[in-house]
């Protein structure tokens, strides 16, 4: 089984470690970190794992490129770019780039996936996709037919896109958005979450969908109005 270093402290880190050891992917045999984060090492999510987190200046002293991999496990900071950033780091001083792909996803021999990439349970990926280097891909999510998704995109839960979409390097896209089929989408784009996009969007555009208006009573008068009608409309 391979080995592999995992960078990042933080909620990310946790999420790509427990995924890769209950798949037995890798075997996981440190974290890693920039020096200015050590300090907070044993209040993080990863120090509670029992697995030493090392300062990522002097990380291949104690896990040589030669025998070890690294996964980049950070969030979609400066639209990805941060992640970008590390995934480059750590090439420059040799390394592997691992990626995880979830047995439990939905996806044949056909997919083609780069580097860093994390693919968690219930990913849909249809014949033809093309994934780039260091995307993210939460829980089900749908990535029609020949479809090709950008390096360092981030692509949350629930998200749907139809056949031929294209989205650029560095895209955000929220929770539930849906891209419809056969466009593109500029690269550096934030799509929001429960966003609709149905035609060609140029680099850097922004789609964000209103939220649903805050009702005017709380819960404890809506409950008590909706629990009355009930009552009364099944009584009589």
């Amino acid at each position: 089984m391979k080995k592999i270093v995992i960078f990042g402290l933080g909620m990310i880190a946790d999420v790509a470690y427990h995924h890769i050891v209950r798949d037995s992917a890798y075997e996981v045999c440190a974290f890693t970190c920039d020096r200015e984060w050590l300090a907070a090492a044993a209040d993080s999510n990863v120090g509670r794992l029992g697995l030493p987190v090392l300062d990522f200046d002097e990380i291949e002293r104690f896990h040589p490129p030669d025998q070890y991999a690294m996964f980049v496990a950070i969030g979609y900071h400066d639209l990805n770019g941060l992640r970008a950033e590390k995934c480059r780091a750590a090439r420059r001083k040799g390394y592997e780039l691992v990626s995880y792909v979830s047995p439990r996803a939905d996806c044949g021999s056909w997919v083609r996936v780069g580097e860093n990439c994390l693919i968690l349970d219930g990913v849909g990926i249809q014949p033809g996709v093309t994934i780039g280097d260091n995307v993210s891909l939460w829980n089900n999510s749908l990535i029609g037919h020949h479809s090709e998704i950008g390096s360092h995109c981030w692509i949350a839960a629930g998200t749907t896109f139809g056949g031929k979409a294209r989205l650029g390097e560095r895209c955000f896209v929220g929770l539930g958005a849906t891209i419809g089929g056969d466009l593109a989408i500029g690269a550096e784009s934030f799509i929001g979450a429960g966003a609709l996009v149905t035609k060609d969007a140029a680099a850097r555009s922004v789609f964000v969908q209103r939220d649903t208006d805050l009702f005017r009573l709380d819960s404890q008068a809506f409950l008590r109005i909706t629990k009355l009608a009930t009552i009364g409309g099944s009584s009589r």
